[in-house]
């Protein structure tokens, strides 16, 4: 054999001979994930081979020894070689190995009797910004055994010591292969590269931890791409309204961002940020939410299966989880709408170990419409948000995340009748949330998260009014003034681990703390008089001042999703929670248990029972979520929440790119509240307890969707057929007879598609039709007569008779009231709407500039929001609707850097 020394080539030529090869090795890499179409009928080991090589290029290697026991049956569509390898092989005593442009076949070592097992487990990151990647599918060809990456990046998946071949793989990722001699635990870091085949498509969802692979259901993953193209008002990106278009869910008043999930209420939602609840996630009166999408990684959606994790409320799981910031280069985002602007920031505060995200949001009406109001009347609203978190790497097994956000509205107004008079009216009301996380790995199996956190919501409002008259010694000055506070706040503590034992199970358990402090209302008035420009004399008044309550809760659980076979999957938990307050303790034991059986290939059938309990309440008695929302706490005479949810369901993934789903549920429910016939909630939590009634709900209805996640053109098309209702003891709400819910709308169509027609251009586009809700509306007049002192009619409330004008105000008293004959007696009528949003991007020097065209409600439907009884110009009595949002163009502009 001859040897080329370096000395025998010129420089020049070694330098070409290198980028050659490399070029060599890149290219067969590449084609390494090049799908194929192949059909193979008894073919022997030579002929496919022999077809590969034709096909891609590779060439085989392999001794005479090298033989497969059965001949080769294969029919596959746009596979990846590797997975064409896998499949050949899987059964035979034959590995495989790229190397170069050559496919190496070797025999597989032989498996002892009693093999010992070795962990291997890591992070898998972003190769370029090191952001962790949740949800990212991992899979060993060999042993046919998988698992995901946590909410947090880190997996763990233990294999009998061996020839193993892990593979990872996220839509719009290139996959990434290891193949070793497992003879140890090995911790193993993966940085995955961006795939630039799929640059051309819109991945709508990558479906690891929900939808048909996962074993819950009702959980949906809605990703950032799809929230960040869905049309909305004045071209603002929202993460509730996105998930209002999913199967299951209902908006409140039209373009409002409230949710109502399978016939629930939005106090019965748990909305996370990072871990935490947020109380207020509404912005402008509920049309907008909190999340700034820019601030946004991923947002999990589930509506019944909840893991044994969450807890505290009866609809939903809002899991939404925040960007950790790019350790390697700075870059972010800058934007200028009609309502808002925003940017967002991050980058590397020291190079590969510490991060940091912000991102802050104003909106500017206040500043826009300031030089248009007349100098007598001012008025002014405004809100932001900022969110900041800090990301930090002490060692493989160790990190840190510090996050904070701040967000609050801000409304007033000023009235100068004139020189001697004025009023005016402020009112601020928003969150604050703090929390430090930790993440540490104690071994290759156990992993380990503790969060310690601060949350505060509170709302002030700020009246005053300041008049000065003459008078007969002189002018005087009087000042009213009333200040009104509400709020919640909480202190938390939890931790949370996962320990993975096998490959076939995958335990978390934990533990969490919670303190609360309910300060349901203080109003504070002050009077002061001063004449003769002398100081005068004050005096205060406590109107309402509600005393604050204090509640401790603390939980509990553990869950297993484990693999009993191929086919069959199962997720067993349970939730255990005690809340105390007012000296009682009320105590909660909640199963869940949610299974998947794999009939065949391409369908999957799952089912789920899960119980939850709420300790909870909002009062509100507007349609649109307002800031005098109160939150308060189950009482020695209120009880908690329950519910009791089945489902069934059916997944088909038979069509490459597609997934069609149809669920099925029953939703029971025990103590929920609803304000008794003739009172409501106006501001004042005062008595409240003996305004309501608790009684029972149910909830049922079938949910169909059709998706299509990858390609250029995406979206889904979803149909939900529901009924929800509530029923109270008799000689309570609507006299004990059942009656249908404020939002129980017997139909709802999502139509949502995203279409990329190249780099520049782009179009979203939604339209929804949803039947309405109800409403209780007086059907006619009546006229009640009560009965002087001393005439006793022996009900204590007087006669009801049908009202006519002809009565006068003699004795006995006659007066006016609104007869209805039951709860929720009127049915809105049906509501669609059309948005539709153009994007047009242009690549710039140093970044990405892109230009929103949106219209929102495109052929003006003239949707309900609220209807009232009034009058036609003939003066008879008509019911009227009120419609909130017409046709409402904007524009955005946006520059990624």
């Amino acid at each position: 054999m001859r040897t080329i020394h370096q000395g025998h080539l010129p420089v020049r030529t070694i330098v070409l001979i290198g980028m050659v090869l490399l070029i060599t090795t890149r290219a067969y890499a590449q084609n390494a994930n090049a799908r194929l179409t192949l059909t193979l009928r008894n073919a022997t080991l030579k002929e496919f081979t022999k077809m590969i090589e034709n096909s891609t290029g590779y060439s085989f290697i392999y001794s005479e020894e090298i033989s497969i026991k059965h001949k080769i049956n294969l029919k596959v569509k746009e596979k990846p070689l590797h997975e064409i390898l896998d499949l050949v092989f899987k059964n035979e005593a034959v590995s495989y190995q790229f190397s170069g442009r050559y496919i190496l076949l070797q025999k597989k070592k032989k498996i002892k009797s009693v093999s010992r097992k070795f962990t291997i487990s890591g992070y898998v990151t972003d190769g370029t910004s090191s952001e962790t990647l949740i949800g990212t599918n991992i899979f060993e060809s060999h042993q046919n055994q998988g698992t995901t990456t946590n909410p947090y990046g880190f997996y763990s998946i233990t294999l009998p010591e061996g020839e193993t071949s892990l593979r990872f793989s996220y839509l719009g990722y290139a996959t990434e292969t290891r193949q070793f001699t497992l003879s140890k635990d090995t911790l193993m870091d993966i940085r995955m590269q961006g795939n630039t085949q799929l640059q051309e498509v819109v991945v709508v969802s990558d479906r690891a931890e929900a939808g048909a692979m996962a074993t819950q259901m009702g959980s949906i993953e809605i990703p950032m791409t799809q929230i960040k193209s869905t049309p909305s008002i004045l071209g603002e990106a929202d993460v509730m309204k996105a998930i209002q278009l999913m199967p299951g869910v209902q908006a409140g008043v039209d373009g409002s961002a409230g949710l109502y999930i399978r016939g629930g209420s939005p106090d019965q939602n748990l909305i996370l940020l990072d871990g935490v609840p947020v109380y207020n996630v509404d912005h402008m009166f509920g049309f907008f939410s909190v999340f700034t999408p820019e601030a946004v990684k991923k947002v999990t959606l589930f509506k019944s299966s909840f893991p044994a994790r969450f807890g505290g409320r009866l609809s939903s799981v809002i899991d939404v989880r925040t960007n950790d910031g790019d350790m390697q280069k700075f870059h972010g985002t800058f934007s200028i709408g009609l309502l808002t602007s925003k940017f967002n920031l991050e980058g590397p505060i020291v190079k590969g170990k510490t991060s940091f995200n912000i991102s802050a949001r104003r909106s500017y009406l206040d500043l826009l419409a300031k030089p248009f109001m007349p100098d007598d009347e001012k008025y002014s609203y405004y809100f932001y948000d900022v969110n900041a978190k800090i990301n930090h790497k002490f060692s493989d097994r160790s990190r840190l995340f510090l996050s904070i956000y701040n967000g609050k509205d801000h409304f007033s107004t000023k009235f100068d009748v004139n020189t001697d008079y004025e009023d005016g009216t402020k009112m601020n009301w928003g969150n604050t949330i703090a929390s430090a996380r930790w993440n540490y790995i104690f071994n290759n199996r156990l992993f380990s998260n503790t969060t310690v956190s601060f949350n505060n919501y509170q709302l002030g409002i700020h009246s005053y009014t300041t008049s000065q008259f003459g008078g007969t010694t002189g002018k005087e000055v009087n000042r009213y003034s009333a200040d009104y506070r509400s709020g919640i706040q909480d202190w938390s503590y939890k931790i949370d681990f996962e320990f993975n034992p096998s490959p076939i199970h995958r335990i978390k358990f934990g533990t969490k703390y919670m303190y609360h402090i309910f300060r349901p209302e203080v109003m504070t008035s002050k009077i002061s008089d001063q004449a003769n420009e002398q100081d005068g004399q004050e005096k205060t008044y406590h109107s309402i001042n509600n005393n604050h309550l204090y509640a401790h809760e603390i939980s509990a659980y553990a869950e297993d999703n484990f693999r009993i076979n191929t086919r069959f999957r199962l997720n067993m938990g349970v939730h255990l929670s005690l809340f105390h307050v007012q000296d009682k303790s009320y105590f909660s034991f909640q199963p869940r248990i949610s299974a998947r059986y794999q009939l065949v290939k391409d369908i999957a059938l799952k089912a789920s029972y899960t119980q939850m309990s709420q300790y909870v309440h909002l009062l509100s008695s507007m349609p649109i979520s307002m800031p005098t929302d109160l939150w308060v706490p189950v009482t020695k005479k209120i009880k908690p929440m329950q519910s009791h949810q089945f489902s069934l369901g059916e997944y088909y993934t038979g069509i490459k790119g597609w997934e069609f789903s149809v669920e099925g549920y029953y939703k029971d429910m025990r103590n929920v509240l609803e304000y008794k016939d003739g009172v409501s909630f106006f501001g004042t939590s005062a008595g409240w307890e003996n305004k309501v009634e608790m009684g029972k709900g149910r909830s049922m209805g079938i949910e169909l969707m059709a998706q299509k996640t990858i390609g250029k053109t995406t979206g889904w098309l979803s149909y939900t057929l529901s009924k929800s209702d509530r029923k109270f003891a008799k000689g309570g709400i609507n006299n004990g007879e059942r009656f249908p819910y404020k939002y129980d709308r017997r139909h709802n169509i999502n139509l949502t598609v995203n279409h990329r027609f190249n780099d520049r251009i782009d179009i979203g586009a939604s339209w929804v039709f949803y039947t309405g809700g109800t409403s209780t509306i007086p059907e006619e007049k009546t006229a009640v007569i009560r009965p002087n002192d001393g005439i006793n009619n022996g009900s204590g409330g007087g006669w009801v008779i049908p009202y006519e004008p002809s009565f006068t105000n003699t004795s006995p008293t006659i007066g006016e009231t609104n007869y209805v004959e039951h709860r929720n007696n009127f049915r809105l009528p049906a509501s669609h709407r059309l948005n539709i949003g153009i994007n047009f991007n242009k690549k710039t020097r140093h970044g990405i500039r892109t230009w929103n065209i949106s219209l929102y409600n495109v052929y003006n439907a003239m949707n309900p929001a609220w209807i009232y009884r009034g009058h036609n110009k003939e003066g008879h009595g008509v019911i009227k609707k009120y419609t909130l949002l017409p046709i409402i163009p904007s524009f955005t502009y946006t520059y990624k850097f």
